[in-house]
């Protein structure tokens, strides 16, 4: 009878995520207007099953989609109401705390989500991007490792270990999580980047040059990837080369004062070198 019991729950489980997941895949690429006509049928679905935490559920990430992050937290609290036990509930309110940048309540859902669900990778993946947004590397690199132990293809938790590890000036090991997590998925141009900041601190400038090339490659309106690129190049003394990718950045995002700064600066030094040249000769 318990093992009777057992095998249900964890279908039961099973089709829970499948659902969550399924829906979630089905509403990526929606535009605004197509996501609130959902949201109104969904609004009639919640009303006629007042106690059902599925329809609150699939609001709840549709509102977190329109950035509507206070309504969001409403239906998942709602929903936690009904479901105290379901650890996808609070990790997905976690979320949304998270994109509110209320990091304390993101680190309490998170926290709850991993209580229930001990061995869910993405839990400890997001409590550790959390924790880092608190100052709490340690306790951020302690989740990635526990989210790599229990899925070691958790790329993104290569990623960000990678970027605790920089944080905490241990570059090697940081040039090491992005390997690993490029080679998990050679699509990776947020690790080629950071893996570039990683050999810009160790001063390796030429192999940084290498890692925005490929993370620029990858995606080619990668306005940092250009920018730190540019600074590279400047630190090799090829100034043209810099400004290019200065141009580059600050076309693909004008709204960017550093690298406004950098450009003009680059600019005022380079008019300068040039009217030198003409006094000179």
């Amino acid at each position: 009878m318990k093992k009777l019991f057992l095998i249900t729950a964890v279908l039961m489980i099973l089709n829970l995520l499948i659902m969550n997941l399924t829906y979630a895949a089905s509403n990526v690429g929606l535009s605004d207007w197509q996501i609130i006509k959902k949201i109104k049928k969904l609004d009639k679905k919640v009303d006629r099953n007042p106690d059902n935490a599925k329809f609150l559920i699939e609001r709840g990430y549709l509102k977190y989609r329109l950035k509507d992050y206070g309504s969001a937290i409403e239906d998942y609290s709602s929903a936690q109401e009904l479901e105290p036990k379901n650890a996808n509930i609070f990790y997905a309110r976690g979320t949304v705390w998270f994109a509110r940048e209320n990091y304390n309540s993101a680190l309490e859902d998170y926290n709850d989500a991993i209580r229930l669900n001990s061995k869910d990778a993405k839990s400890y993946i997001s409590r550790g991007k959390t924790r880092l947004r608190l100052d709490d590397i340690n306790g951020a690199i302690k989740d990635y490792n526990t989210a790599i132990k229990y899925n070691k293809k958790a790329r993104d938790a290569y990623v960000n270990r990678g970027i605790a590890h920089d944080l905490s000036g241990e570059y090697d090991e940081a040039i090491e999580d992005y390997k690993h997590a490029i080679k998990l998925c050679k699509y990776s141009p947020d690790a080629y980047y950071n893996m570039g900041l990683a050999e810009m601190n160790i001063d390796d400038f030429e192999k940084a040059i290498e890692a925005f090339n490929k993370a620029i490659e990858q995606n080619p309106n990668y306005s940092m990837a250009y920018y730190k690129r540019g600074q590279a190049y400047l630190k090799l003394d090829n100034k043209q080369f810099a400004k290019s990718d200065f141009q580059k950045a600050r076309e693909l995002d004008p709204g960017n004062k550093e690298v406004k700064q950098a450009l003009d600066e680059l600019k005022e030094e380079l008019n300068n070198m040039l009217k030198e040249e003409k006094i000179y000769y």
